[in-house]
């Protein structure tokens, strides 16, 4: 999937987390405001960590970044108070992950054992579109759950904030880039351009990461538990937008 967002840790200081959301993609020109878009943001790093696809891209300068390694990110989750929770979580957003031979009955989580009495996933579960293989067994899985998942946030995210937006290209560099050889000529006073306009992707184009607009945001959680995978210097990529599949 294509990423939306590049999210930066800046802090943890007990049950608040700050740090900053690179708008990367012209497909979402804005940080998402609603409380449901920090709480995936946080089990998005969970299922990263635990599945051990966050580390350092030392070979991008823009990639993601991890202060510790694979192994320890992996031990990390697997030691938290609240691992059981952030599993039905991912569940929520993305829907259940269900095991099943080629052609679709229930398998064990091994992968490999039939269930008896033998059924086909379609027979019990509610499906959603996701399907496929992910190197121990096909898979499907059951559609998330937008309503619980909204609930969820409302209980666990005691407050967000977002700053006002960093980075922003300048009308007059927008205006440069499309109309080379014409001088610009003020209407008005020179200012930030609007970002769900597509000429300002064109002058972002060639901008490193540092340089793409952001906005900071400031995150509060109920219970520290929530936090306790977060790590100052984390940065990862992510295709997260609060919505449910």
């Amino acid at each position: 999937m294509t990423s939306i967002f590049t999210v930066s840790v800046d802090s943890i200081d007990g049950s608040t987390l700050r740090g900053r959301v690179h708008i990367i993609n012209p497909d979402a020109p804005s940080v998402p405001e609603e409380i449901v878009f920090p709480l995936s943001l946080l089990v998005d790093a969970w299922a990263h960590l635990d599945k051990g696809f966050l580390h350092n891209e030392a070979d991008e300068e823009d990639g993601d970044r991890y202060p510790f390694t694979e192994e320890e990110g992996k031990g990390i989750t697997a030691g938290m108070r609240l691992k059981g929770e952030f599993s039905k979580l991912w569940e929520l957003i993305l829907g259940k992950h269900i095991r099943v031979t080629e052609d679709g009955y229930l398998l064990a989580e091994d992968g490999k054992t039939v269930l008896e009495p033998r059924r086909q996933a379609k027979d019990v579960y509610q499906l959603g579109g996701g399907r496929g293989y992910d190197g121990i067994s096909h898979y499907v899985t059951t559609p998330g759950d937008d309503e619980e998942f909204s609930e969820r946030a409302a209980e666990i995210i005691t407050s967000y904030d977002i700053s006002p937006y960093r980075n922003l290209p300048l009308l007059s560099e927008v205006a440069a880039l499309e109309h080379p050889n014409e001088p610009w000529e003020l209407e008005g006073p020179d200012g930030p351009a609007d970002l769900e306009e597509y000429g300002v992707w064109e002058v972002l184009e060639d901008r490193s990461l540092a340089e793409l607009p952001y906005a900071e945001i400031v995150v509060t959680v109920c219970d520290t538990g929530y936090l306790e995978h977060m790590v100052a210097g984390m940065r990862w990529a992510t295709t997260m937008t609060g919505h449910v599949c």
